[in-house]
C-alpha cells in the first residue's frame, strides 16, 4: 500500500483520471491532485505513484502512455480497470493482519467490537484469524469498570448524558448526572472526564472501577466542552488536573542504575536532562504538582534527590517518614 494517507488519496485521484474518456498529461494529473489536496506536488512523485499502481505491490493497474507527438497521456488500456475492483495483495493482507493484531490485543475496548465480522463483510476473508501472537500490551482485563468502556463511549458519541452512582474510595456513594466527554487510560485504569450538572465551571474524571452504575438520560441537554483534550494533558503526570495548581520547575538528581532507566525512559514530555557524572543525572521537568506525581518519585525514592521546590521536598519526606513508621 502507498507509505501515507496522501499517497493513497493520490492513487485514487489518478485512478479516476485514468477512468475518464478525457486524457491527462502528467502535468494535468499533478493539476487534478493538487486541487484536490491543496498542496504543492512534484511531477517526481507522480510518476513514483504511477509506477506504485503499476507494480505487484499496488495493483498491477494496466497503465500506459499514449503518445502524440511530444505529448504523452496516461489512461487505462482496460476501460473497465478501476483499483477499487482489485483484490488485496498477498503483501497488503499481511499488512491489514498485523493492524487487526494489533487492533485485536486492546479486546473489550468498544472501538474495536465486531471487528472481524465488518472485516468479513468488507471481503476480507483471507485473513488468518488464527495467527500465532508475537506481542502483547500493557492491558489488565481484570481491572474493574471496563463493562462501562462501550456504554461511556457511546454515550460521548452520540451527546448523552447519564445518571451515575459514583464510590470514592472510603466515601459514601454519590448520585451524578453526568456529560462524558473523553476517555483515558493511565497505569491499567480507565478514567472518564466530563462535567456534572450541578459543577459546570469544573472538569472531572472518574475512574470506571469506581462506577457502580449508570444509565442515560433525557432530562438535561448535553454540555459540550470545547477542550483539547491532547493538550489539556501537557502539564501534568496522570489524570488529575487541577485547575488552580501553578505549573512549576522539579528539579531531581537520580541516581545508579536508575539514573540509565529514566534517561531513556523520561517521566514526562517536558524533561530536560544532563549528566553530572556516569551514575547521577540532573533532572528537570516542568508540570502541575499532583499525586501521580508524587507517587511516581515515590515510587523511585530510594535513588533520587528531591532539590526543589521546597513544598514538594517536604511532601516526599513526610510520604517517607510515615513508610518508615509501617515498619517500627
Amino acid at each position: 500500500m502507498p507509505t501515507t494517507k496522501f499517497s493513497f488519496i493520490r492513487c485514487r485521484i489518478l485512478d479516476k483520471c485514468f477512468r475518464s474518456p478525457k486524457l491527462y498529461q502528467i502535468q494535468d494529473l499533478i493539476d487534478a491532485c493538487e486541487e484536490e489536496l491543496n498542496m504543492n506536488i512534484s511531477r517526481r512523485t507522480i510518476y513514483y505513484d504511477i509506477d506504485f499502481m503499476k507494480s505487484n505491490d499496488g495493483w498491477n493497474a494496466p497503465i500506459e502512455p499514449i503518445k502524440d507527438g511530444n505529448r504523452r497521456y496516461y489512461h487505462y488500456t482496460d476501460p473497465d480497470f478501476s483499483i477499487d475492483k482489485v483484490p488485496l495483495s498477498e503483501a497488503q493482507l499481511k499488512q491489514i493482519q498485523g493492524a487487526v493484531d494489533v487492533l485485536n490485543s486492546f479486546e473489550g475496548l468498544p472501538q474495536f467490537e465486531g471487528l472481524q465480522d465488518s472485516l468479513a463483510k468488507l471481503g476480507l476473508t483471507a485473513l488468518n484469524t488464527e495467527a500465532k501472537p508475537c506481542f502483547g500490551l500493557d492491558h489488565n482485563e481484570y481491572v474493574g469498570g471496563l463493562s462501562y468502556l462501550t456504554p461511556l463511549f457511546n454515550a460521548i458519541q452520540y451527546n448523552n448524558v447519564l445518571k451515575i452512582s459514583y464510590k470514592p474510595f472510603d466515601e459514601e456513594a454519590m448520585d451524578l448526572v453526568f456529560h462524558p466527554q473523553f476517555l483515558k487510560q493511565y497505569s491499567n485504569r480507565w478514567y472518564i472526564f466530563g462535567v456534572e450538572q450541578n459543577h459546570q465551571d469544573q472538569i472531572w474524571n472518574l475512574a470506571l472501577d469506581r462506577i457502580e452504575s449508570l444509565a442515560s438520560t433525557k432530562d438535561y441537554t448535553y454540555i459540550k466542552l470545547d477542550v483539547n483534550w491532547n493538550e489539556y494533558f501537557d502539564d501534568i503526570i496522570g489524570v488529575t488536573n487541577l485547575d488552580n495548581a501553578p505549573v512549576e520547575k522539579i528539579h531531581i538528581l537520580v541516581h545508579g542504575k536508575t539514573a540509565h532507566y529514566l534517561y531513556t525512559k523520561p517521566l514526562h514530555g517536558s524533561q530536560h536532562h544532563t549528566w553530572l557524572d556516569d551514575n547521577t543525572l540532573d533532572v528537570t521537568l516542568t508540570v502541575k504538582i499532583n499525586f501521580e506525581l508524587t507517587r511516581t518519585l515515590l515510587s523511585y525514592a530510594p535513588y533520587i534527590t528531591i532539590l526543589e521546590p521546597q513544598s514538594l521536598v517536604e511532601e516526599h519526606k513526610e510520604s517517607l517518614k510515615k513508610a518508615l513508621e509501617q515498619y517500627q
